[in-house]
């Protein structure tokens, strides 16, 4: 009950909830009728300055009735998303191109390694080339010198133990003519 009296004691001490006497002007900010005019007002004053915004975007277009107002509005939304698709498409082309460049970047990059690589297994190539080369020089001499040393030898032991042979076999031949009593003839 104490918040009753409360509340009944507002409604007496406050002047403009009696529907006889008229609201004061500063109790007029403060009640609900006059905040509503209060955005309306606002509101003219927005309209005024955007009125003043769209003509000074487009100084020759005269608004005179709110179909023109709408395809001033229409006609300002579709140059916008002209340029906003302008802009993005642009936006996009730079960033293409700066990844294009990247690649374009990291490709020589690859390239070049690619090619020092190339380089480094033709040297190596050329090297082994060459010690395969040397070897097989190396093998063709000590083949032919082992050839050289083997007719040599071969041909020193045909000119002395053929001789030695033939004769040793002449005497072991006589001896068994000999003993036997058989006449060579």
């Amino acid at each position: 009950m104490a918040k009753r009296k409360t509340k009944q004691t507002r409604r007496r001490t406050s002047p403009s909830s009696s529907p006889i006497s008229p609201p004061l002007p500063f109790e007029s900010e403060k009640s609900p009728k006059s905040s509503i005019l209060n955005r309306t007002n606002d509101r003219s004053k927005t309209s005024t300055k955007k009125k003043i915004t769209i003509d000074s975007l487009s100084p020759n277009v005269k608004v005179s009735s709110i179909a023109d107002l709408k395809n001033l509005a229409s006609s300002r939304l579709d140059d916008l998303k002209r340029n906003l698709i302008d802009r993005s498409h642009s936006e996009i082309l730079k960033d293409l191109e700066a990844s294009l460049s990247r690649l374009h970047k990291r490709i020589k990059i690859q390239t070049q390694a690619s090619q020092k690589l190339m380089d480094d297994a033709e040297k190596d190539y050329t090297n082994v080339s060459k010690r395969i080369t040397e070897n097989q020089e190396a093998m063709k001499a000590s083949y032919a010198e082992f050839m050289a040393d083997a007719q040599a030898t071969s041909s020193r032991m045909l000119k002395t133990s053929i001789p030695e042979v033939s004769k040793s076999l002449e005497k072991a031949v006589d001896a068994l003519h000999s003993r036997y009593g058989v006449r060579s003839g």
